[in-house]
């Protein structure tokens, strides 16, 4: 896995830096006074990444010569009047890519990324931590080849009076442009958003280190997450997007033990439980409690074959548990599944253990066949 650098105008790029770079080249849309001369295209993946730049596009379309939004979704959304939608196939390039062109005869302004479906592991945020490969740039040839570009992938899917407003724009295009300036600003940006990248992370290392009760919420007993908890965290990860490892895995003598046994012996157990969930994951990755039997491990952007791996070391870990805690079955159940799905599938993996009792381990795709 790539590391994204904090300074850096293209390559691996964190989803911090390409919200800075994006709002940069938005608020250099509005600075203008002829937006009217000025395209704005526009990638979002998702209709929920869209919402929280609403406003803004809003103030864009009132007077830029068009806006187009691109996204995946089968109905028309609530967009701002003046926006022109373009709707993507879930499984084009298009689809997985966050981008920003603004384009005037004298200004251009880009951001340009593509989805890695990969995580920083470091980070404890899941969309903070979300990696993409692209650029960004305050360069308005830059700009024009993008235009030029996404009025090709959009083809006839673009209205053909927003195209013929595009092609207006790209024919005033012909003064060369002003390349030294352009360096001065795109190299003083650069460094603000490094700062500003440094800054955020700080800022959410220390957050978690203050672990926010409101937002962080635990479970009493063994302190692993709630389930309220994982989908805070979860925020607003769009569906078909990011790409999560999930490991369901159910004790089902331990809703019998404080009774059949002592309070003291239970803790005992449900803490060694959590204990081995906790081990071997990353930052980014969540334990999480759903019910008094019932565990879930989260773990973003991991690879089948790992998933694989981590869900058979945790099957492994649990049916030890035999060997130390004679009560508790020898094969405790283990379902996994790698899924984009948003809200997370937990019937469908609860079906499954439920289908193959008495309990053993496998994956959801196993199960199904």
């Amino acid at each position: 896995m790539a590391v994204p650098h904090p300074v850096a105008r293209a390559g691996v790029l964190s989803k911090r830096t390409l919200v800075l770079a994006s709002h940069a080249v938005e608020r250099a849309a509005l600075a203008s006074a002829d937006l009217d001369d000025a395209i704005v295209l526009a990638m979002f993946q998702r209709l929920p990444y869209f919402r929280r730049e609403h406003a803004v596009y809003e103030q864009i379309a009132r007077t830029a010569r068009t806006t187009v939004i691109g996204m995946v979704d089968d109905t028309r959304p609530d967009l701002p009047h003046g926006v022109t939608p373009v709707f993507l196939r879930p499984e084009e390039p298009l689809a997985r890519e966050w981008s920003v062109v603004v384009l005037s005869a004298e200004f251009g302004a880009t951001v340009v990324a593509h989805d890695l479906q990969d995580v920083n592991p470091a980070e404890s945020s899941l969309e903070a931590a979300r990696l993409f490969q692209g650029r960004w740039g305050l360069r308005r040839d830059e700009a024009y080849a993008e235009a030029v570009r996404l009025r090709d992938a959009l083809g006839d899917r673009l209205p053909p009076s927003a195209r013929n407003r595009v092609e207006q724009v790209l024919s005033t295009v012909v003064n060369p442009p002003s390349a030294e300036l352009e360096r001065r600003v795109e190299a003083a940006l650069t460094h603000t958003v490094g700062q500003l990248e440094r800054r955020g992370c700080e800022l959410a290392r220390l957050r978690v280190s203050r672990q926010d009760d409101r937002r962080d919420q635990r479970d009493p007993w063994t302190g692993l997450h709630t389930l309220d908890s994982a989908y805070r965290w979860l925020g607003t990860s769009a569906a078909g997007t990011l790409p999560l490892g999930l490991t369901l895995a159910r004790v089902d003598e331990l809703a019998g033990l404080a009774e059949h046994h002592d309070a003291r012996l239970a803790m005992q157990v449900e803490n060694h439980v959590a204990d081995l969930l906790r081990a071997h994951l990353r930052p980014i990755d969540r334990a999480v409690r759903l019910s008094l039997t019932e565990f879930l491990v989260v773990q973003p952007a991991l690879s089948q074959d790992g998933l694989s791996a981590h869900s058979a070391r945790i099957s492994a870990d649990l049916a030890a548990l035999h060997a130390r805690y004679p009560f508790i079955g020898a094969v405790p159940a283990v379902c996994t599944l790698r899924t984009t799905e948003r809200p997370l599938p937990l019937d469908l993996m609860r079906g499954t253990l439920n289908r193959n009792w008495p309990p053993r381990t496998g994956s959801l795709a196993e199960a199904m066949a």
